[in-house]
């Protein structure tokens, strides 16, 4: 199906529609300073930030210009969450898994209370996410889910399809897991709020400036830039899915895959209470999953990909809007205004990692759930090397690098195939 564009369409971020970010520092790279970091997304700004704060001379380097990243492109959903539930997390990691749950969930706390107490103007919402069986095959696997998260004292309920009918405007799912403890932001404010609040603590971003190459030394670090040569005596590598030659060793352990979203027409009130009566963040249950949610403007935002493969934005959103319509048939006819598409930063495990090749530090993985983990993880790092606390259990994870990488462009997509063919048979 070809998606219905209307007069406004293009390709664009709706995120980015009004938004500022505050101008990079226009001045010459320093020839040193106690810690650069690489990337200026969530967590490399929030480092930065961090790093500051404490007192350290920083530098960030941002090779794109500032908020044209994936912080900028996802769906603004804050969801406290890794890619297993609390008692099969210690089932596979003991103890150290109940210190990642425990992690994620401080990750949440820690955005909530960065955007009340700096006031962030971010549209934040506590809205709670509905997770939604996409087969009747999965329904009893959805249940036990709901139970494992309540034996841990969460606040989740488990929903049978009478219960979804005022939860959601759509008979497409059988039952679903409502998650009270999530919410949702403008991802594009948030980023820009992060970026003044780095150059506000003294942190001196320079965007367009691409960090080509990391060579050890004594009591540090030399990086050649685009913009000339700087040393440091700690570095950070924040650069999660846009991983590249910088370290080899990361790259081989990064997958980046598409996520690509649409965005309607500004929706009549009523058409929107139709569709999510209650506001929530909604996402289904299968690997190639779909989430959608409504706008602080009113429009619904729907995403998702088709495969593990190269895509284009205009293929995707043909792929989306006949998604959406069939979740959502009442909006046969309404067009989308915008379609954009970002790279999401996974890896073998599905799990976020951090780590440390050579003198240089890292961070990764945001495995499509780095808006409440990346902002917490990144100050959290800064403030383990400065020494103040101990380092985040995500650093006692093996990293293992991706199977066969360099044909990985081969087999991604059959990979992709394979997900698409379980999710029919489940």
């Amino acid at each position: 199906m070809v998606a219905l564009r209307s007069d406004r369409f293009a390709e664009r971020v709706l995120w980015h529609e009004g938004v500022e970010w505050p101008q990079s520092d226009p001045t010459p790279l320093p020839p040193a300073a106690d810690v650069v970091v690489v990337g200026g997304g969530y967590a490399g700004l929030s480092a930065a930030r961090t790093f500051a704060e404490l007192g350290h001379e920083t530098v960030l380097l941002e090779a794109d210009p500032i908020g044209t990243g994936a912080s900028t492109r996802n769906g603004g959903m804050v969801i406290p969450e890794l890619k297993a539930g609390p008692e099969k997390l210690v089932k596979s990691y003991g103890d150290l898994g109940r210190r990642l749950h425990l992690e994620v969930n401080e990750a949440f706390d820690h955005v909530e209370a960065l955007i009340r107490d700096r006031g962030i103007d971010c549209d934040y919402s506590r809205t709670g996410q509905l997770f939604l069986a996409h087969s009747t095959r999965v329904v009893d696997t959805l249940r036990e889910t709901a139970a494992e998260h309540r034996r841990s004292g969460e606040d989740v309920r488990f929903l049978g399809a009478d219960d979804l009918s005022s939860e959601i405007g759509s008979r497409v799912f059988p039952a679903g897991i409502l998650f009270e403890r999530t919410g949702s932001l403008q991802p594009a404010k948030f980023h820009a709020a992060l970026a003044r609040m780095a150059i506000g603590a003294g942190a001196s971003v320079h965007a367009n400036t691409r960090a080509t190459a990391i060579i050890d030394s004594s009591g540090g670090s030399i990086l050649d830039t685009s913009g000339g040569t700087i040393r440091a005596h700690n570095v950070l590598i924040a650069t999660n899915a846009t991983a590249d030659g910088l370290l080899p060793q990361l790259k081989r352990r990064v997958v980046p895959v598409g996520s690509f979203i649409i965005a309607t027409e500004v929706l009549d009130p009523a058409m929107a209470a139709s569709i999510s009566p209650r506001g929530r963040m909604m996402v289904d249950s299968r690997n190639l999953l779909a989430y959608w949610r409504l706008t602080p403007d009113g429009r619904l935002a729907f995403g998702g990909r088709k495969s593990l493969g190269p895509t284009s934005v205009a293929s995707a959103a043909d792929f989306l809007y006949e998604s959406m319509l069939r979740v959502h048939p009442q909006l046969t006819g309404t067009g989308i205004d915008f379609a954009w598409g970002g790279d999401v930063a996974m890896t073998v495990d599905r799990m976020p990692h951090v780590g440390r090749f050579g003198n240089a530090w890292y961070l990764t993985g945001c495995n499509g759930s780095g808006v409440a983990l990346m902002p917490w993880l990144g100050s959290r790092l800064a403030s383990a090397i400065h020494g103040d606390t101990a380092f985040p259990a995500f650093s006692e994870l093996r990293h293992r690098p991706v199977p066969l990488d360099r044909f990985r462009s081969r087999w991604l997509p059959l990979v992709g195939r394979w997900y698409a063919h379980v999710d029919r048979a489940t």
